[in-house]
């Protein structure tokens, strides 16, 4: 009993000697290669610890030990892992564990195989266990016969499939304690993908994505190209299998549109320029930002005011206020030149012209209009000569800027925001995404309507027509269909938010790196920021506003109304004058 006892320790001893070596090789590793400050989340499914405390000690990080029994919820975003297990089929029960409460598997790992016998950690069935559970950035480390603790890791093949197993570069310089032989162990996979597909799903989206032969333009569209080529990669695009536009949850709780051939494994990423919401946050992984998505209502364009009040449109109301009191300031003088002291003090300075009618006089004269006399006094000439002047002046910046007020439209009140439609009883919608945006006001969340995003275009044209309807849509587009169309909307002042423009993945997808490295380069290079205004701003696709607009009878009819009222006037006013003329003749015959 005693033998066996000491045969077994024995063997214990020789394997944890071994298994010290793989550990001792992937700490190495780990301290030239993961980010101290990041906690080092350390699992194991085997029955022997001796590889742990052999790694602790070369490892002296921030470090986490934990099985399956891990509380999930605090450890999912961590970005560095080593995994220790007995067999293969021990790393796979990890694996599918991490998987099953959704951890970063986009992050660095190094995984640990104890077992002596190769065939229980086989490097070249563990590449492909590691390729189907899209585990990229990875340093698998077994136990090699003649060679000891070896690491490989894999690349992406010209099959479209991993390659053979591929010994780490510089293994057994960096194990030897060569430090500078030890750096730089994980280089970005998938850079080169040797013409291999990449499932693209968008959909049909000016200025952002069009689909002309199959081949993308558009802001979205240029940029795509561009990535692509920069992977070495072929375009597959697709539209979406379920539903139609961006992506949002339904009634049922699943993923329809765009997000959701991600979401069901159909494509590699989505490129629709849509937003940043919290479901579609916490559902997928996001890209860089690379340009900025405005998101706005759009409602008809308001009533225009009726071309009568045209007139009254070349001053400013100050000015018309200031010319006001000038015109009433004017007959309050005339009224006092008609009392007693004004005419007691003309019959003594002898005018010969009464003050009011010298007034009157000047007023015929500024509008063309003869005179049959003129003041002889010097100072009521001087008092015409003013008043002469004055009147030109204001009929002439009248009449210069008269003809442009003839010309524009000018619109009644128009709606300025959300709250604005909603007292005005519109109803209002747009994409369900959006209305995340106001899930902290039930009086917009609650009464939200859904429109797809196919629908956008029909309700647009219908909008130009006067449909009472608030649309929430990104402006960018609604911009295009103004230029392209030649017909009028109105985009409330007010936003739903500004926000920046990304590419969706599945959550976790190994394609994240790489894209954002081409991403930060055409950023870096003002690449995208050119594209994206070459697209969504093109003068190609303007219409000029500046048409000459002719000037139609409507616009004078203020002008008639005017003078036709000043002649209705001047009527009532000549049977008045003609009444008490005939009036004050009777009391003259009745006095003789």
């Amino acid at each position: 009993m005693l033998m066996n006892n000491i045969m077994e320790i024995n063997i214990q001893t020789n394997e944890c000697r071994e298994i010290e070596l793989l550990a001792k090789s992937a700490a190495k590793i780990a301290f030239h290669n993961f980010i101290w400050h990041y906690v080092t989340l350390v699992l194991l499914n085997s029955t022997l610890s001796c590889g742990i405390n052999a790694f602790l000690q070369e490892y002296n990080k921030t470090t986490v030990i934990a099985n399956k029994n891990l509380i999930m919820k605090n450890y999912v975003y961590i970005k560095q892992y080593v995994l220790f297990g007995q067999k293969l089929t021990d790393i796979i029960f990890i694996l599918e564990w991490m998987e099953s409460y959704n951890f970063n598997t986009i992050g660095r790992f190094l995984i640990i195989c104890e077992s002596k016998d190769y065939k229980d950690c086989d490097e070249t069935e563990a590449v492909k266990i590691l390729w189907d559970h899209k585990i990229v950035n990875v340093i698998f480390i077994n136990n090699t016969p003649n060679e000891g603790a070896v690491g490989y890791t894999y690349e992406y093949g010209h099959d479209c499939k991993n390659t053979p197993p591929l010994k780490v570069k510089n293994w057994d310089y960096c194990v030897k304690n060569k430090r500078e032989y030890c750096e730089k162990k994980f280089p970005l996979k998938l850079k080169k993908l040797h013409g291999c597909p990449i499932i693209v799903s968008t959909f049909s989206q000016v200025p952002y994505m069009n689909m002309d032969d199959n081949v993308p333009s558009g802001a979205d569209g240029d940029l795509l190209r561009i990535i692509i080529e920069a992977l070495n990669a072929t375009l597959v695009m697709r539209t979406p299998f379920r539903g139609c536009g961006w992506g949002n949850l339904n009634e049922n709780g699943t993923w329809v549109g765009s997000l959701s051939d991600l979401y069901y494994d159909l494509a590699n990423f989505s490129m629709t320029s849509a937003s940043i919401t919290q479901t579609r946050y916490s559902d997928f992984q996001m890209s860089n930002f690379y340009f900025e998505i405005n998101l706005g209502w759009v409602t008809h364009p308001p009533e225009l005011e009726s071309p009568c009040y045209k007139l009254l449109r070349p001053f400013k109301p100050d000015t018309q206020i200031a010319m006001a009191i000038s015109f009433i300031t004017l007959i309050f003088v005339v009224l006092f030149f008609k009392t007693q002291i004004c005419l007691y003090v003309q019959r003594k300075m002898n005018f010969g012209l009464s003050p009011e009618k010298v007034l009157f006089s000047s007023w015929e004269m500024c509008m063309g209009q003869p005179i049959s006399s003129f003041p002889s006094k010097m100072a009521l000439s001087y008092l015409v000569l003013i008043w002469i002047w004055y009147c030109f002046l204001m009929r002439t910046f009248y009449q210069v800027h008269l003809i442009n007020s003839l010309k524009n439209d000018v619109y009644l009140t128009q709606l300025t925001s959300i709250e604005d439609a909603i007292n005005a009883k519109y109803p209002f919608g747009g994409g369900s995404a959006l209305k995340d945006y106001y899930i902290d006001q039930p009086l917009i969340y609650d009464n939200w309507q859904h429109k797809d995003s196919d629908l956008y275009f029909s309700i647009m044209c219908n909008l130009t027509e006067g449909m009472k309807f608030v649309l929430a849509m990104n402006l960018a587009t609604t911009k295009n269909f103004l230029r392209v169309c030649n017909k009028k909307l109105h985009i409330l002042p007010q936003r739903i938010i500004n926000c920046p423009s990304v590419i969706f993945f599945k959550k976790f997808s190994p394609f994240v790196e790489p894209v954002n490295e081409v991403l930060e380069r055409l950023v870096e290079f003002g690449w995208a920021d050119m594209v994206f205004r070459n697209n969504t701003m093109a003068k190609s696709y303007s219409i000029s506003n500046n048409e000459d607009k002719p000037i139609k009878l409507s616009n004078f009819a203020g002008c008639y109304m005017i003078l036709l009222g000043g002649w209705i006037l001047s009527f009532f006013i000549l049977l008045l004058e003609i009444y008490y003329m005939k009036k004050q003749l009777k009391n003259i015959v009745y006095r003789n």
